[in-house]
């Protein structure tokens, strides 16, 4: 079962998180997990990550952390949805560190090179980190699944939500009705362009595409029906 921050409102996938990563609050215990939440003194390297203003910070403190708590999953897990920066352009503004970026190879495909393009998509599903990883979970399907969801819970939220040319405002203030409608055209063409993507394996083009999928039902409180209208119905 998923669980709710008691701070932010934010629904938790990660039955193994500790802290928040929305707003990085405790977060309440899960008792199934309890026996195994690691240290505590890995848990306040991530709550002081978690807390920290900006991705080079917070990756600086991960990694601090995690040579004071070698091969620390709470750790290591934090450090997945941290990139590395990418290459100067001026074409357009750089979000490398950020994991869930490299999703915007499928919204704005023709701003890539093939080259980067392929640097990015490895991030789904070849990252050397998330491999090692994946090789020590109990669950290494269920945890690649875990990880391809929060990455696009995060994008959405980030890179499309956060897109005023996406949601509108009105003197200065982000419109915040009819979400689903605003966010359905974007996510619809990532989509498509996911399930034609043949660099990707068709196991992995679905369990990415249905990613997409439920990271915008997660934020329209599943009103999917804007959604489904732009998608072929026998996908």
């Amino acid at each position: 079962m998923d669980r709710i921050c008691g701070r932010c409102g934010k629904t938790v996938e990660n039955r193994d998180a500790v802290f928040c990563p929305y707003c990085g609050d405790k977060l309440p215990a899960d008792r199934r997990n309890s026996e195994t939440t690691g240290s505590r003194e890995a848990e306040e390297w991530v709550r002081k990550a978690l807390a920290a203003s900006g991705i080079p910070a917070r990756k600086k403190i991960l990694q601090e952390g995690l040579a004071a708590c070698p091969d620390s999953p709470e750790i290591e897990w934090e450090l997945l949805f941290i990139g590395e920066e990418g290459p100067k352009s001026r074409k357009y503004i750089d979000f490398s560190m950020i994991q869930s970026w490299a999703l915007e190879i499928y919204r704005e495909p023709e701003a890539f090179a093939e080259e980067r393009k392929d640097v990015l998509r490895a991030r789904f599903f070849e990252d050397p980190r998330l491999v090692r990883y994946l090789e020590r979970a109990e669950d290494p399907a269920g945890k690649q699944q875990e990880y391809l969801r929060r990455l696009c819970a995060e994008y959405v939220e980030l890179f499309l939500e956060g897109n005023n040319r996406i949601m509108g405002n009105v003197l200065g203030f982000r419109l915040e009705r009819n979400r689903e409608k605003r966010l359905a055209v974007p996510v619809a063409e990532m989509i498509l362009r996911v399930r034609a993507d043949e660099k990707l394996s068709p196991a992995q083009r679905e369990q990415l595409w249905k990613a997409l999928y439920g990271a915008y039902g997660a934020r329209t409180g599943g009103k999917m029906e804007y959604l489904d209208e732009y998608l072929p119905r026998n996908e």
